[in-house]
């Protein structure tokens, strides 16, 4: 990753990054720092590599892909950091202007977008989202911190993480999709 991100020119100032998350500060969660970036309806996220709720960084990223491709989602890498002497990833999301729905209502609005709730009276979170060209996508990590409804009541997954049974198998995944060359 070090390599990409000096390759790529993608090694981001820790004093500018911190000034945008204390100037517009959100609510994040246990992976996420964030912040609204004026003017520009867009939320800075920002993770730190190790408590991340995926088994790799690969895994992390990857999962920023596939809910581009899935759920519409402009998740853009903007580079990473170094604080503390920890990777921390630097992204930005659309900001998206709307409510957490409650459990009930998520996973009602979920249904109706095509997911399915394989353990209807489970509060976890973990649904199917069933692909023309992958079959079955078991999506989970959408509870209600991490689902937005807007206005028009279309649900928003904010972070969203995929599970596949071995890296081969998300390899495969993101090159059927044409999202890894």
């Amino acid at each position: 990753m070090s390599s990409l991100f000096t390759r790529e020119q993608r090694w981001l100032s820790v004093d500018e990054v911190e000034r945008e998350l204390q100037t517009d500060a959100l609510k994040g969660g246990k992976e996420h720092r964030v912040a609204l970036l004026p003017g520009r309806n867009l939320v800075l996220k920002v993770a730190d590599a190790r408590k991340l709720a995926t088994e790799s960084l690969f895994d992390y990223l990857s999962d920023l892909l596939l809910s581009n491709y899935f759920f519409d989602d402009e998740i853009q890498l903007l580079g990473g950091m170094l604080e503390g002497g920890r990777l921390q990833v630097v992204i930005t999301q659309p900001y998206i202007d709307g409510v957490h729905p409650e459990w009930e209502e998520l996973k009602a609005s979920l249904i109706r977008q095509n997911l399915r709730d394989p353990a209807p009276r489970s509060l976890g979170g973990n649904f199917v989202l069933d692909d023309d060209l992958l079959g079955e996508v078991d999506v989970f990590d959408l509870h209600p911190n991490n689902v937005i409804q807007d206005v028009t009541g279309w649900l928003h997954p904010i972070d969203a993480h995929f599970y596949f049974d071995d890296r081969a198998a998300r390899m495969t995944a993101l090159k059927t999709l044409g999202l890894l060359i």
